[in-house]
């Protein structure tokens, strides 16, 4: 249960603040200096033909199958924070397909302008991961 209610979490965090940015903000390929950060509207282009899309869905179906059977197994994922963990990272990445599914490319809005621009989405996902790693039992 608290894989589905972090992934949905996140989900919605995420397409919520990338329809913010998509919204109200402007594109620009303008850095800030450091160490300040800002949001901005950046469109990171992923995939442009559909053999590619249907790479990265295969790719996180697989991942999410991984993931479901060592749940139900009892493999891994003993812990809570485990469980969480695997749903921010499952969320996260529902996210980002869900952007490069509709358009061909994913919304990034936070620049630090000395590290690469990312979202929610890669913040539950890196995250999420670290979280869910960290806390195997």
């Amino acid at each position: 249960m608290e894989i589905l209610v972090a992934g949905i979490l996140v989900l919605a965090l995420d397409q919520g603040t990338k329809w913010w940015v998509r919204t109200y903000s402007s594109h620009s390929d303008r850095r800030p200096s450091p160490p300040r950060i800002r949001v901005i509207h950046i469109v990171r282009s992923t995939f442009s033909h559909r053999r590619g899309r249907a790479s990265l869905t295969l790719s996180w179906v697989i991942g999410f199958i991984s993931v479901w059977l060592l749940v139900s197994t009892g493999a891994a994922l003993q812990t809570e924070l485990a469980r969480l963990g695997a749903g921010a990272a499952l969320g996260g990445a529902a996210g980002n397909l869900l952007d490069v599914l509709r358009r061909s490319a994913v919304t990034d809005f936070i620049d630090f302008g000395w590290w690469p621009s990312f979202n929610l989405a890669d913040v539950g996902i890196v995250a999420g991961l670290v979280l869910a790693f960290g806390s195997v039992g």
